[in-house]
């Protein structure tokens, strides 16, 4: 709650007033000493804001503070009642409009009486809880890496200035913030008898504080739990609306919300992976891989269980309203978990196709939202996630439905981020008003209230000691927030860790072979103090130390898993693929009308399998058109059929061969007879070639 000027504008009065005869009007006959006192505060921020490389907002400042103290000197600004204040670059303007409302509205005292005790409980929680957070936060700067400190930019809580408030959204929600905020005020003012002198903005550029300027012996007169339900009217008002604001942000407008199209929502796309390398963006809505239609997660896990790493795929999504399709190949799913989770790593994973991205159902994310108590650390965050304004691509995939959806589709995007800004912003009033440091209305309860407590329990001691106690107090815990908000910014930045560089590396002297060779592998150009090397080679062999070989047996694709720990038990994983060839064959014979299962196991990255089969038998009736078929049943479903006519002691041959991931697997080989008089037998040879697709 702002006042009066403040004691800095009255000593830079006063120092004007000494020094009339050197402050001349015209600029070039100013002592250069005489600049630098008067405009010290401005030089300082125009130098911070330079060193930050804020250059358009200090060319900004530089016409701002110009033209407000060129108004000044002209007496435009005290035409229009304004003054400069702080470092006379804030414009403070009064005026007597609100006074008639205040004074209505403040009618109902015993209410207002009742609302004010509440506030003030709730402030004083809600002091305790902020700073707690603030000594919490205070910790973690040892634990933040240097290069991961906080922007200086997110300590400005302007729109425009602060990257994750917008502009007119920010502006708009602001505004209503203080206006509620310095309204409560007055109204808890005139319900203790204390008359209200004046309202105010404070202006740089656009409204960034708001006041209610109470008489301030009036003030000092009242009991001092009426003056903290006074101070308490501000941030409890704040909550209240932001209260209020939440509900209907959540429950009314995110509630009403209705997918426009089935499909899943990408909400995550990982860099370097088939998806985002595609092209896939957050909040596309995915509809179809190769044109098999995508309307909820178990369509979504079906066909990427049945997908392989090196696999082109046609994903259909809708960006934007506009259905669009991209050729994604996909990526290794298990060296993915390797390199960012990989104690969930399984070895079903491998070869297993991964496009890099999330998806959910979109009811689910907007039901999510509808109800903030779940998650009320995400509802406050949705500002970092860029989820709030709603983005274009968000909006696309979501319309309005119920009493709601009578609205325009733009109107009612603007009145939903409208509603979450108002709630956003007043949070963050009330709760850093509710911090106890003067001048934030927090430090003005705790100071009434400590001073309470000694009345009541020190009533021995006198004014001026009790007076001493609370202004030491209130001076010490002011000091320390402060400190501790600065040191969010600066703290990391000093005693913040040193990035730890834990880089694992492998070095194979050959990434492809035949079951049988030799493979070496080499962690010496891994870089970080790694004290230990523990290596998995896929095939249920592990080794440890710095340097290693290995051979395999069987065919297929594997991954070489370079688990190295430091001193610390801090760990790098790295991986490397290795495709193994191998040969395999094999013969049968079975006898008419039975089958047989071809005894080979093939994983995705086999390249082909080939099955000849030689049928001999005779034609027991010549009006049989065919005498035996021949079924073939591949591991991925798919039916292969052939007929055969047979004469009189022939011999005929088919053959069958298949790749792409169809192979994974057992086969089924199965001989009818159409022809119960005929007699055939038939023998079969097979062979496949574990071959990787690279």
């Amino acid at each position: 709650m702002a006042t009066k000027k403040n004691e800095s504008v009255e000593e830079e009065e006063s120092y004007d007033a000494l020094h009339a005869e050197e402050i001349l009007p015209e600029l070039t006959g100013m002592p250069i000493e005489v600049h630098i006192r008067r405009h010290r505060r401005f030089i300082l921020f125009l130098a911070f804001c330079l060193y930050l490389g804020w250059y358009s907002f200090a060319l900004f400042l530089i016409a701002w503070v110009t033209g407000v103290r060129w108004a000044d000197n002209e007496g435009y600004l005290e035409k229009y009642n304004m003054d400069l204040v702080w470092g006379r670059s804030f414009l403070m303007w009064r005026t007597d409009w609100g006074k008639g409302f205040i004074e209505r509205i403040s009618q109902n005292k015993p209410l207002w009486r009742r609302v004010g005790d509440v506030w003030v409980i709730t402030v004083f929680v809600i002091m305790i809880l902020m700073f707690s957070l603030l000594l919490w936060q205070a910790t973690l700067a040892w634990q933040i890496p240097k290069t991961s400190a906080v922007s200086p930019k997110m300590m400005i809580g302007l729109p425009g200035l602060n990257p994750v408030i917008p502009l007119w959204y920010g502006i708009l929600a602001l505004v209503i913030a203080m206006v509620i905020h310095e309204f409560s005020h007055g109204i808890l003012s005139r319900v203790a008898g204390v008359k209200v002198k004046a309202l105010g903005l404070l202006l740089f550029f656009f409204p960034v504080g708001a006041f209610v300027e109470p008489d301030e012996e009036e003030m000092k007169s009242m009991k001092k739990w009426e003056r903290m339900r006074l101070y308490a009217a501000g941030p409890g008002s704040n909550m209240v609306v932001a209260l209020i604001f939440s509900i209907l942000f959540s429950s009314v407008m995110v509630a009403s919300l209705e997918p426009a199209e089935d499909g899943l929502l990408l909400y995550s796309v990982s860099a370097d992976y088939g998806g985002a390398e595609a092209g896939l963006e957050p909040w596309m809505l995915l509809t179809a891989i190769d044109e098999e239609e995508i309307k909820n997660t178990d369509d979504w896990q079906r066909i990427m269980n049945n997908t392989y790493a090196g696999q082109t795929v046609n994903v259909s999504v809708l960006n934007r309203g506009d259905l669009e399709i991209y050729s994604v190949t996909l990526s290794d799913k298990g060296s993915y978990y390797l390199k960012y989770y990989p104690d969930y790593y399984e070895s079903w994973m491998s070869g297993r196709g991964f496009m890099g991205v999330a998806a959910e159902n979109p009811q689910i994310v907007t039901d999510n939202l509808a109800n903030p108590t779940e998650n009320i650390l995400l509802y406050i965050s949705l500002p970092f996630a860029k989820l709030q304004p709603f983005p274009e691509h968000f909006t696309s995939i979501y319309e309005p439905g119920g009493a709601i959806g009578i609205l325009p589709d733009s109107l009612f995007w603007i009145l939903a981020n409208s509603f979450y800004w108002i709630f956003w912003l007043n949070l963050m009033v009330g709760l850093t008003n509710a911090l106890p440091a003067v001048p934030l209305d927090g430090g003005f309860i705790f100071a009434d209230g400590v001073t309470g407590i000694l009345d009541k329990f020190k009533k021995g001691m006198s004014e001026q000691r009790k007076e001493t106690i609370v202004d030491n107090l209130v001076g010490f815990l002011a000091f320390t927030v402060v400190f501790l908000v600065v040191w969010q910014l600066v703290g990391p930045r000093i005693v913040g860790v040193d990035p730890v560089i834990l880089d694992a590396n492998i070095t194979a002297t050959q990434t492809q072979g035949w079951n049988g060779d030799v493979f070496e592998f080499d962690a010496s150009m891994s870089n970080g103090n790694f004290v230990t090397y523990e290596w998995d080679f896929g095939d249920n062999n592990t080794a440890t130390g710095e340097s290693v070989s290995h051979s395999w047996t069987e065919g297929g694709l594997y991954f070489v898993v370079l688990t190295a720990k430091d001193s610390e038990d801090r760990q790098s994983v790295a991986f490397e693929q290795v495709s193994i060839n191998h040969f395999a064959e094999g013969e049968g014979s079975v006898g008419g009308g039975s089958d047989d299962t071809v005894p080979a196991t093939v994983n995705p990255y086999v390249k082909t399998v080939s099955i000849y089969i030689n049928v001999t038998g005779d034609n027991g009736l010549l009006l049989v058109e065919s005498d035996v078929t021949v079924t073939i049943n591949s591991p991925s479903g798919a039916v292969f059929e052939q007929d055969l006519l047979l004469n009189d002691g022939e011999t005929q041959a088919i053959s069958f061969s298949t790749s792409e991931g169809q192979m994974v697997g057992g086969w089924e080989i199965f001989l009818e007879s159409n022809d119960p008089f005929s007699d055939f037998t038939y023998d079969y040879d097979w062979y496949n070639y574990y071959l990787s697709n690279s």
